[in-house]
């Protein structure tokens, strides 16, 4: 009990380790451990709230049945989890992916929840997926929400149909409920306005990259750099790639299919395969400098294949060939 409590208390501290983190988590969910967590959580809490009796009047924590609602309420969305690729060629462990994407989901929810006497506190919330994983859930007002790897969504604690504002870092499928408030969707390069759709939003600052692509419904996409609004329909897609905006007819699957474990190629050349496969599995890609590699395109779909697989089904379909540094866990891509 001491240790569980120890761990605990570095766990709402934000301080775990990733072993520590999936102990606790996994003793959390524990049903038959519902008796001892709520003692353990009071006690922390307690013990939380003398500490802060003497710098300032600050009225007792979270009454334990509430906390652990909220415990059971965020450990729970797990189930939701949908991680469907773990590469099998290599020993480094990638399982772990899954379980990082469940603990950071969770983790910004019980941060220090003490609210102050007299005062109504608005905090942040984010869900964080690592590079080798997915995941999906629904927001509080009945949206539902795709998160790719690489990504991180951010929303206020109090959204709601009245604020429907979030920020997106990455890439994210959104099934939107239509709602009186639109529901916006803001980017370092671009914010899009959305009442009831469904629709894919790209955003990737560091490669000064931006797309929306809508698969039913209409959005409006806002930035700075467009003279005027952009109305998007179903099966258009507005894109930022090398500094210029294009508005496009595409084939939706092609950017959505991610969510359903797919990935999917139509001639797309050698450099951003080798991006998606990165964020995809996990792994470290480098191109040798031979210009022949930029000309090598591929098409094709990507379905259930470990990497080990689809490194081979590379070498096949093109003149290269590969190798693993094991102490550098990159892999090398060169011509033959």
């Amino acid at each position: 009990m001491d240790k569980m409590k120890h761990l605990f208390s570095k766990y709402i501290h934000s301080v775990c380790s990733p072993g520590e983190f999936r102990e606790i988590t996994e003793w959390l969910s524990d049903r038959g451990h519902e008796e001892a967590v709520g003692k353990v959580m009071e006690e922390t809490w307690l013990e939380q709230s003398r500490e802060e009796e003497r710098g300032e009047a600050v009225e007792q924590g979270p009454r334990q049945g509430e906390v652990w609602a909220k415990v059971r309420l965020e450990i729970n969305r797990k189930t939701t989890a949908r991680v469907k690729r773990q590469l099998t060629f290599f020993r480094w462990g990638f399982a772990a992916a899954a379980t990082l994407a469940v603990a950071l989901v969770t983790a910004h929810f019980l941060f220090r929840e003490v609210p102050v006497q007299h005062r109504e506190m608005v905090q942040t919330q984010s869900v964080t997926v690592p590079h080798g994983a997915r995941t999906s859930f629904l927001m509080p007002d009945g949206s539902m929400v795709w998160l790719n790897s690489g990504s991180t969504l951010t929303y206020a604690s109090d959204f709601n149909q009245k604020n429907r504002n979030l920020e997106l870092e990455g890439e994210a499928y959104f099934e939107v409920v239509k709602g009186e408030y639109p529901f916006m969707i803001h980017t370092a390069l671009g914010k899009v306005e959305v009442t009831g759709t469904c629709l894919n939003v790209k955003s990737c600052p560091q490669e000064n990259r931006f797309e929306t692509t809508v698969e039913r419904g209409s959005v409006n996409v806002h930035c700075d750099q467009l003279k005027e609004i952009c109305r998007l329909e179903p099966g258009q897609q507005i894109r930022l790639s090398d500094g210029k905006w294009e508005l496009l007819k595409v084939e939706t699957d092609l950017f959505t299919s991610w969510k359903d474990g797919k990935i999917i190629f139509r001639k797309e050349y050698l450099p951003e395969v080798a991006r998606r496969l990165e964020r995809w599995y996990n792994v470290k890609i480098e191109l040798d400098k031979d210009p022949r590699l930029n000309k090598i395109h591929y098409t094709g779909t990507l379905e259930m294949e470990s990497f080990s697989e689809v490194l081979e089904l590379l070498k096949i379909t093109a003149s290269i060939n590969y190798s693993y540094n094991d102490k550098t866990r990159v892999i090398r891509i060169t011509h033959r």
